[in-house]
């Protein structure tokens, strides 16, 4: 089968300038710029030569190991034997190129379960359906999505990446060089162009790309304010991947607020609460997820370590019912035994209680489970030195900020100014900068203030800094 990329030098360009987050090191004559997942291992590379045309990407598992790898002629368009490999390393897809033409394609494992397995074959199947209609028509825009729709869904990412680029650029064109004067069809379009720019956020943020992700799944809302799962999609992206709880919690809220029984929304918020220590809040909103348990384990969801239970577990103890707490966090480990949060938690409880021993016991399991490798950025090591060392005299504790107590801004989503809290300073440098890196504003703040009037509604990057101690924000221009 023969599928051409009409388009695809332009797209190829757009995505080498969004990889902004990157570390370049001499290769061979060229370079390599390279993404990392936030526990340190590489998410994706670009292999540029010496004249600074692409030679290949490669993508890589969360948990190490090579996902993907394409090669590229001197138009920068696919050329040669491009594959995907499963965690495990084996060879699952194989893709052959022919300056940008798609000769070949040979699936040698189809990855499913008993629950997905259907789902599975018809995206496979849909692949071959659209590419058939693509090579009648290249520019049919309904089958390009169709398509990337189902490379998306079985993470073929880099292909998936570069058919939702190529709508992108369509559909903002049509919408800048046309008047669409039917508001139905107006709707219409932006329901379209406002999915697009939903899924590139979610494969940016599957990168690591995390500006960009904010920025795409900021896009969508705004152009089409009505769909509440794009405000949904913000909020858990910002709480449970970025851990800017605050911002999270806003766009959580305004999900209630249309839906005031959203379990999803009051499961995630409650998570957030946990962490900024407002326990009640977080029960609150736990025993409102739990009215409908049942439909956060049909979508995928009731499954995660921080389940309800084990959120309220804790919730409860820090709010004086300790009895309620052992009994929540009992049941999610009787649930998931190897709920390494779980077990991270009830050492909390029994540290709290003065039962170094048994603390002591369930912090290592957490620790047996992974937890500080699935949890890279939360502490473990001081609970351990402090409840598994009791009997030592001097214990050198981790000193160890809790997130509440982290500097913020707000308002924010702003309006004119934003206020950073639990900064030393009073008067600092900042800079403002778009999603792409631009540098658009710089100053000095005034009393913990700094202006943003005047900068256009969208996402941005605020950067503080005091001799040398510096600060970054995600801030949102209303």
């Amino acid at each position: 089968m023969k599928n051409s990329y009409p388009k695809y030098c332009v797209i190829l360009a757009a995505i080498v300038f969004l990889v902004f987050q990157n570390q370049i090191t001499a290769q061979k004559g060229g370079s390599v710029n390279k993404v990392f997942f936030k526990n340190g291992l590489v998410a994706k590379e670009f292999y540029l030569r010496a004249d600074q045309k692409i030679d290949s990407v490669k993508t890589y598992h969360k948990e190490g190991g090579l996902n993907e790898k394409f090669y590229y002629d001197d138009n920068n368009q696919f050329h040669g034997i491009c594959e995907q490999f499963t965690t495990e390393g084996k060879l699952k897809s194989t893709w052959v190129f022919v300056h940008g033409n798609l000769i070949r394609t040979t699936h040698h494992i189809k990855e499913s379960n008993l629950k997905n397995k259907k789902t599975v074959e018809f995206n496979y199947d849909n692949i071959d359906k659209m590419d058939m209609i693509l090579k009648a028509n290249p520019n049919d825009m309904q089958a390009i999505y169709s398509r990337a729709a189902s490379r998306e869904y079985l993470q073929n990412n880099v292909l998936a990446e570069i058919d939702y680029l190529i709508l992108k650029a369509d559909l903002e064109n049509i919408k800048a060089t046309s008047v669409i004067k039917d508001k139905i069809q107006l709707e219409n379009f932006n329901k379209t162009l406002s999915e697009v720019y939903s899924r590139l956020g979610s494969i940016y943020s599957g990168w690591n790309y995390a500006n960009i992700a904010v920025d795409y799944k900021l896009k969508a809302i705004n152009t089409d304010p009505k769909e509440i799962r794009f405000i949904y999609n913000l909020g858990s992206y910002l709480v449970t991947e970025e851990e800017d709880f605050r911002l999270g919690i806003y766009f959580l809220n305004e999900v209630t607020k249309a839906f005031p029984n959203h379990n999803f929304a009051h499961w995630v918020l409650g998570y957030s609460y946990l962490e900024l220590e407002q326990y009640d809040k977080a029960i609150q909103n736990i025993n409102i997820a739990f009215e409908n348990e049942a439909n956060l384990y049909e979508y995928g969801y009731g499954t995660a370590e921080s389940d309800l239970r084990t959120i309220r577990g804790l919730a409860y103890h820090k709010s004086g019912k300790t009895d309620l707490g052992i009994k929540d966090l009992n049941e999610a480990l009787r649930i998931n035994d190897k709920n390494s949060v779980a077990n991270k938690y009830m050492g909390i409880v029994y540290q709290d209680l003065g039962e170094s021993q048994k603390a002591c016991e369930f912090f290592q399991k957490a620790r047996t489970l992974g937890y500080e490798k699935k949890y890279y950025n939360k502490e473990l090591e001081s609970f351990i030195k402090k409840t598994c060392n009791a009997s030592q005299k001097a214990i050198v504790e981790t000193v160890y900020t809790g997130t509440k107590d982290l500097p913020f801004i707000a308002p924010n989503p702003a309006e004119n100014m934003v206020e950073v809290f639990n900064y030393a300073y009073s008067d600092f440098n900042y800079e403002i900068y778009n999603a792409q890196s631009q540098k658009l504003r710089q100053g000095i703040s005034n009393d913990k203030i700094i202006q943003v009037s005047g900068l256009s509604a969208g996402f941005y990057i605020l950067i503080i800094n005091h001799q040398g101690k510096s600060e970054t924000f995600k801030l949102i221009k209303k």
